[in-house]
C-alpha cells in the first residue's frame, strides 16, 4: 500500500469526506457506427436525424464538411455540415436521449469556425447517456477557427518592401499579403504595447498543418560567438533603456565584438532606415533576468556609437541583476564625481560545507555575482528619464529581434509589418499547392461552461490565438487521443473543474501552455479533485511566450503520469499552491531551452502545499535546468525513486520545510543537491506572508486540522506540524524536517547544505562514473543497472524504468 493510498484513506476516515464516482472511458457504451460505403436502410436505424426515433442504445450521428446543414439528416448518407447544426439539433431533443448517449462522428475535412464553439449545460451528458465527438474511423477531423487564404490573393512584393530584403535572398523569392483586404483583426500591433512578456496575439500563419516561424535573427539554429544558438548578447548598458552592441561597454567577460553586423550585411544600419521609415523592430531579451523574456520595441539605432536605445525602461533598468549599479544623473544636474554606487554582495548566509566524502567544495547560495571594483565612469546627459540607478551589465545578457520584413532570410519564414498591413512571407514550396490558413480569432477553439460528462476523442484542434480547448466549471470530461497544435495560447485550459480525464492526447506547436489546470478540486475544504492526466505527449511548446509544458496550481488531489514532455523554453511541469498531486512515470528531456534557472519540476512559495509526491519520474538531458526545485520557501513535498541525469542542480530546495528526497539516482549533475537557509535572509519568518497564506487555511480547525495530523503520520513529520510553522522559536526561516537520505549520485558534483536548520543528509553513495555504474539507460532489456550500490538504494529500478514515459498499449484507437 502506497504512502498516498495511505493518506487517502485516513483522510477520508478523519473528514468523511464523500466523493463523486468517476465512471472509467471503458463504461461508455457506443454502437459501430456505420461505414458510409455499406451504408442501407438498416444502418440509417443507427443513425437517424431526430432523437425520437432511436431504437439502439446509442444513437449515432454523422457531420461532414461536403454534407449541407439544410438538406442534410444526419445520416451516414446526408450528414449535417457543422458542428454548431449539430449542437442546436441535440439542444433541441435534450429530453429525447437514448439511454446509452450519443455520438457524434466527425468524417474527414476541416471544420472551419466562424467563432468558438462553446458548450454548457444545454450540450451536456449524463453518467447514462455522455455526449462524444470523434473523428470517423481512419479519417482526421480538423476542427479550426482560422481562415483559408486563396493562394491567389498573394502578390509579389511592392518596390519599397523589396528595397528591404534580406541581401542573402532575393525580393522575387518573397510574396506579400494585404491583411486588411481580409478584414483581419490582429494585425495593427502587439496587445502587449511596446513592453510585454505574455501578449504576443498577432496572426498566426500555418501552412499544410505547419506553423510557419516569424522572422527572427539569429535564426533559431544559428550560432554567432559564442553564443547559444538564436541569440546574441549585449556588450553592456549605455543607460536604463539602452544598451551597446559593439565598442563602448563595460561587460564583465570583456567582450566587446559587434556580433550584429558580423555577416557584413550592415544590419544595424538596415535596421535603422527601417525604424526611420515607420516600420517597427521588437527585441525580446533577458535585460535584467536570465528568465521570463521582455519584448521590448526599440526607438533608435546610433550606429556610430554602437548603441541600440529602447522604447521603455525594462523594469528594474536594463542590465543583468547581479552586475554592479550606475546611477544616472538628470542632464540638469549631472554628478561632479561621476563614480558609480558601490556594489556589495547581497546579504545571504554562506552554506557551510560538512567535512563528509560527499562534500567537494564551498559555495555561496547567491552564485555569479559580479564583484569586480567599481569603475569611474563619465556621467550620462539623460534627457528622456529621471534619476535613477541602473546596472552595467555582464555582457551575457542575451537578446534577439523578431518580426522583421528585413531578417526573413530563409524558407518558411514571414512577418506582420504593423505599417504595411502586409505579411511578408517566403515559401517553403510551391504556394499555390499549400493549404494556407491564418489564426485571427482571439477565442479558445473549443469552450466549455459548466458542461459534464463530454467525450472528445481522436480530433485534430488547430488555428486559433487564444487555446485550443477552454474548460471552465466542468466535470466528467474526457480528452482522449485528440492532437492540439498550432495555436497561439495554450493546448487545453481546465479551470475549476473536477472528475476530468486527459489521456493520450499529443499538444505541441502552442504559443504558451501546454496543459494548465487551476483550481481543481477545493483547497480550503480538502475536497480531491479526482482528475487524470496521463500518457500525453506534450512538446515545443512556449514558442511565442515562455510558458511550461504542464502548469497546475490551486489544486487537490490530482494524477498526473506517464506524460512525456520535452523541448519547453521554461519549466516542465510547473506546480504551485496544491495539495496531493500524485507526480510518476513521467520523462521530460530538454527542458528550459530558453528562460534559466528552471527546474524539469518546478514548485515555489508556499507553507501549505504539503502531501505532493513525485516518484518514478525521469529527467534527463536538460543542463541548463534543474531536476527537481523547491523554490522560494516552498514546503511538504516528497521526492522518491525519481532518476535524474544531465542537469545542472539534481534537486534544489530553497529555503522551505519538509522537503525529503530518498532512494533516488542522480547522474551527471552539475550539483547532486543544493538546500539551502535563504529563508534567513529573506525574512521566511513566522510573521511573512508565508504566514499569513497558512494561516488563511485557518490550521487549528477542521479540515486542516485533521489534514496536518494525516500528513505528519504518513510522512514522519512533526506531530504539531502548523503550530510549529508558525511558532518563531521553531525558526520558520531555516529549512527545517528536509531530508536528503539514501541517494545514489554518479558522476556528480558537490552536495550543498545550509548552515542552520534541522536537515539530515546521510548515506548518500557517491560512484565516480558513469560506466562504473555501469548505466543502461537506452537498454531495450529492462535492466537499466546492475550496479550493487544502486539497486540497495532503488531496489525495483529495473522493473520501474521501462514504465516511464509513454505507454503506447494504453492509447485508445481512433482508426478503428
Amino acid at each position: 500500500m502506497t504512502a498516498k493510498t495511505v493518506l487517502y484513506q485516513k483522510w477520508s476516515r478523519h473528514l468523511m469526506l464523500l466523493t463523486v464516482f468517476l465512471m472509467p472511458l471503458g463504461s461508455f457504451v457506443y454502437s459501430t457506427p456505420a461505414i458510409a460505403e455499406e451504408a442501407s436502410s438498416t444502418s440509417a436505424s443507427n443513425s437517424v436525424s431526430t432523437l425520437s426515433d432511436v431504437t439502439t442504445v446509442t444513437q449515432n450521428v454523422y457531420v461532414s464538411p461536403k454534407g449541407s446543414d439544410y438538406l442534410g439528416s444526419g445520416t451516414v448518407q446526408a450528414p449535417y455540415r457543422t458542428l454548431p447544426k449539430v449542437r442546436s439539433v441535440l439542444r433541441d431533443t435534450y429530453s429525447e436521449r437514448p439511454a446509452g448517449g450519443t455520438t457524434i462522428w466527425l468524417r474527414e475535412g476541416e471544420y472551419e469556425l466562424s467563432a468558438t464553439l462553446e458548450l454548457n449545460e444545454l450540450d451536456s451528458g449524463t453518467a447514462e447517456q455522455p455526449i462524444t465527438y470523434r473523428n470517423y474511423p481512419n479519417e482526421q477531423a480538423v476542427i479550426t477557427t482560422a481562415k483559408t487564404i486563396d493562394p491567389t490573393l498573394w502578390k509579389p512584393l511592392n518596390a519599397e518592401a523589396a528595397a528591404r530584403v534580406h541581401p542573402a535572398v532575393y525580393a522575387d523569392q518573397l510574396v506579400e499579403l494585404d491583411v486588411q483586404s481580409l478584414g483581419l483583426k490582429n494585425t495593427s500591433g502587439f496587445p502587449g504595447g511596446t513592453t510585454f512578456t505574455k501578449e504576443w496575439g498577432i496572426v498566426d500563419l500555418i501552412v499544410d498543418g505547419v506553423r510557419e516561424p516569424i522572422s527572427q535573427w539569429p535564426n533559431p539554429q544559428q550560432k554567432i560567438g559564442k553564443n547559444r544558438a538564436g541569440w546574441v548578447t549585449m556588450n553592456g548598458s549605455a543607460d536604463p533603456q539602452s544598451f551597446y552592441y559593439g565598442e563602448g561597454g563595460q561587460p564583465k567577460d570583456g567582450i566587446t565584438t559587434d556580433e550584429v553586423n558580423a555577416d557584413q550585411t550592415d544590419r544595424t544600419a538596415r535596421w535603422q532606415r527601417s525604424i526611420e521609415q515607420g516600420h517597427d523592430l521588437y527585441l525580446k531579451g533577458f535585460w535584467r533576468t536570465d528568465f521570463d523574456p521582455v519584448t521590448s520595441k526599440v526607438e533608435s539605432i546610433d550606429t556610430t556609437r554602437h548603441i541600440v536605445r529602447l522604447v521603455d525602461i525594462p523594469e528594474g533598468g536594463i542590465g543583468s541583476k547581479w552586475s554592479k549599479e550606475v546611477p544616472v544623473f538628470p542632464s540638469t544636474n549631472p554628478s561632479p564625481s561621476g563614480t558609480v554606487v558601490p556594489f556589495t554582495v547581497p546579504d545571504q548566509s554562506p552554506v557551510t560545507i560538512h567535512d563528509d566524502t560527499y562534500v567537494t567544495k564551498d559555495v555561496y547560495v547567491t552564485q555569479n555575482v559580479y564583484t569586480q571594483p567599481s569603475v569611474p565612469v563619465s556621467p550620462l546627459t539623460v534627457t528622456s528619464v529621471t534619476y535613477q540607478v541602473y546596472r552595467v551589465g555582464t555582457g551575457t545578457e542575451e537578446w534577439q529581434a523578431l518580426n522583421l520584413l528585413d531578417e526573413i532570410d530563409m524558407p518558411g519564414e514571414w512577418a506582420l509589418d504593423f505599417k504595411d498591413q502586409k505579411i511578408y512571407y517566403y515559401p517553403d514550396g510551391d504556394i499555390n499547392k499549400q493549404n494556407i490558413i491564418i489564426a485571427d480569432r482571439t477565442g479558445p477553439i473549443i469552450k466549455l461552461t459548466n458542461a459534464s460528462y463530454l467525450n472528445f476523442i481522436g480530433l485534430t484542434i488547430e488555428g486559433g490565438l487564444n487555446n485550443g480547448i477552454e474548460m471552465q466549471s466542468s466535470h466528467h470530461i474526457s480528452l482522449d487521443s485528440n492532437t492540439i497544435r498550432n495555436v497561439g495560447g495554450g493546448g487545453v485550459l481546465d479551470y475549476y473543474g473536477h472528475h476530468n480525464i486527459m489521456q493520450n492526447n499529443t499538444i505541441y506547436e502552442t504559443g504558451s501552455f501546454g496543459m494548465s489546470i487551476g483550481y481543481a478540486g477545493n483547497r480550503d475544504t480538502l475536497t480531491p479533485a479526482q482528475s487524470v492526466i496521463t500518457n500525453n505527449h506534450i512538446h515545443n511548446t512556449g514558442t511565442l511566450i515562455a510558458l511550461e509544458g504542464l502548469i497546475i496550481t490551486q489544486s487537490i488531489g490530482m494524477t498526473i503520469s506517464h506524460n512525456l514532455i520535452h523541448d519547453v523554453p521554461k519549466h516542465g511541469i510547473r506546480y504551485v499552491y496544491n495539495n496531493d498531486l500524485l507526480f510518476e512515470y513521467n520523462e521530460l528531456h530538454h527542458i528550459s531551452l530558453e528562460d534559466g534557472d528552471a527546474g524539469a519540476f518546478y514548485t515555489a512559495q508556499d507553507w501549505t502545499s504539503y502531501g505532493n509526491v513525485l516518484r518514478y519520474n525521469y529527467v534527463h538531458d536538460s543542463p541548463r535546468a534543474n531536476g527537481f526545485y523547491a523554490d522560494d520557501g516552498d514546503s511538504g513535498d516528497t521526492f522518491t525513486n525519481n532518476i535524474v541525469s544531465g542537469v545542472s542542480k539534481a534537486f534544489l530546495f530553497g529555503g522551505g520545510h519538509h522537503n525529503r528526497a530518498t532512494g533516488n539516482l542522480i547522474v551527471n549533475a552539475t550539483s547532486g543537491i543544493q538546500i539551502d537557509d535563504r529563508g534567513i535572509a529573506r525574512k521566511y519568518t513566522a510573521d511573512s506572508s508565508y504566514a499569513e497564506q497558512l494561516m488563511a487555511k485557518n490550521p487549528g480547525a477542521e479540515p486542516w486540522k485533521t489534514y496536518g495530523r494525516v500528513l505528519a503520520d504518513t510522512y514522519g513529520y512533526d506531530s504539531n506540524l502548523w503550530q510549529n510553522i508558525l511558532n518563531s522559536k521553531w525558526h520558520p526561516e531555516y529549512p527545517n524536517g528536509t531530508h536528503f537520505k539514501d541517494n545514489a549520485v554518479v558522476q556528480s558534483g558537490a552536495l550543498v547544505i545550509p548552515k542552520k536548520g534541522a536537515v539530515i543528509i546521510q548515506n548518500n553513495p557517491r560512484i565516480s562514473s558513469i560506466q562504473s555504474a555501469k548505466l543502461n539507460p537506452n537498454t531495450t532489456t529492462g535492466v537499466y543497472t546492475e550496479n550493487p550500490t544502486i539497486l540497495a538504494i532503488f531496489p525495483n529500478i529495473n522493473q520501474i524504468y521501462p514504465q516511464i514515459g509513454l505507454q503506447k498499449e494504453n492509447t485508445t484507437s481512433t482508426s478503428s
